[in-house]
């Protein structure tokens, strides 16, 4: 994992995250291989069944065996609406309900996600969801938030991180700098958020106390008044380089979400891939609707680098931090993936489960 040994295309695989919606996942194996990409992230119409899951994430890590830097496997597993496990594996309630009726299962319920993935050959999660949830505003956010105020989010998702830890998962902690304070799906618009004050002084709380110890965070792609101008924050370089490296001397990863997402809006549709890249995000996540579709955002960037020196300069940093978390999580391509014990795990779900069920 030496970065100097590294070719130039091996380092700008490193930068992206690529997954696709459905069930052919061998264009995400072509990239693997040509691209040497830095991660897939998993959906839940890659697999029909648990066995075809584990067989996917097998055929990922194969792909990789060749390159020199281990494969990030990803998901979105926060349980309740955002589950991507088959369905043999029962869905945990929604952490709204579980940390509301008693937040001490918060722990046992990250505990829980860990295993589920780490048992599987995942290794990365993109979770926790540390938004306050607002019931006049987080519309969005649909109770995949903690119960509580700013210091109860912090104090549960710190938890939740440490729990991932012990199963070796990385973390990647959500939405930077927080969507609870609008009431917009940044899915359909991006959301405006018109009091500043309330963002620095309450919804980025939890964030500034976890980015101590979490390995990744992810930017949202939200406009903030007087803060970002229009450009979101995800594609805000100095907002990012202030609020998340600066202010919280964080030299962990930073990860957009969904770039794809800024395609939909006519402001942003031809600039948004050359803002995501130029700022100072370390992985960038796309759903890809095709193969092309991937290598042409790799060859964008190509192109990018050849014209801009301190771009070259800027990617050594973005893989060093990127390789810095591989090798703290022990990331690893050998295929050997046993499954959970599908029986014993859904127990532990059921005991979560039955307390919400009781309220």
């Amino acid at each position: 994992m030496d970065i100097k040994k590294m070719a130039i295309e091996e380092k700008i695989g490193q930068r992206f995250i690529f997954g696709v919606n459905d069930s052919n996942v061998e264009s995400i194996i072509e990239l693997i291989k040509t691209c040497h990409i830095g991660g897939v992230i998993l959906y839940k119409r890659n697999y029909r069944n648990y066995d075809e899951m584990l067989d996917v994430v097998r055929k990922f890590k194969k792909a990789n065996l060749e390159n020199s830097i281990p494969l990030f496997i990803a998901i979105d597993q926060e349980g309740g609406i955002v589950n991507r496990m088959p369905s043999e594996i029962h869905n945990l309630k929604n952490i709204y309900d579980v940390s509301k009726k008693d937040n001490s299962y918060v722990p046992e319920y990250a505990s829980i996600i860990g295993k589920m993935l780490s048992d599987s050959g995942i290794n990365m999660n993109l979770s926790p969801v540390l938004d306050i949830y607002n019931n006049s505003k987080s519309k969005a956010l649909d109770k995949r938030c903690f119960y509580g105020d700013e210091n109860q989010v912090t104090k549960l998702g710190a938890e939740y991180v440490k729990e991932l830890d012990n199963n070796k998962i990385v973390s990647v902690i959500k939405h930077f700098p927080g969507h609870g304070a609008s009431k917009f799906d940044s899915h359909f618009i991006i959301p405006y958020i018109f009091n500043n004050q309330d963002v620095l002084d309450k919804h980025i709380k939890p964030f500034e106390v976890l980015l101590k110890n979490a390995p990744a965070v992810m930017v949202g792609h939200l406009l903030i008044r007087g803060l970002t101008g229009l450009v979101p924050v995800s594609m805000n370089d100095k907002f990012i380089t202030k609020y998340i490296r600066e202010d919280n001397k964080y030299d962990g990863i930073v990860m957009t979400d969904e770039i794809n997402m800024l395609k939909r809006h006519p402001l942003y549709r031809f600039s948004y891939l050359k803002g995501i890249l130029n700022a100072d995000n370390d992985i960038i996540l796309v759903k890809l609707k095709d193969l092309n579709e991937g290598y042409t955002i790799i060859n964008k960037y190509k192109s990018m680098l050849d014209n801009n020196k301190q771009c070259v300069l800027e990617l050594d940093k973005h893989v060093e931090r990127i390789i810095d978390i591989k090798k703290k999580y022990d990331i690893s391509d050998d295929d050997k993936v046993s499954g959970v014990d599908i029986e014993k795990l859904n127990k532990r779900i059921d005991k979560i489960n039955d307390i919400v069920n009781n309220l």
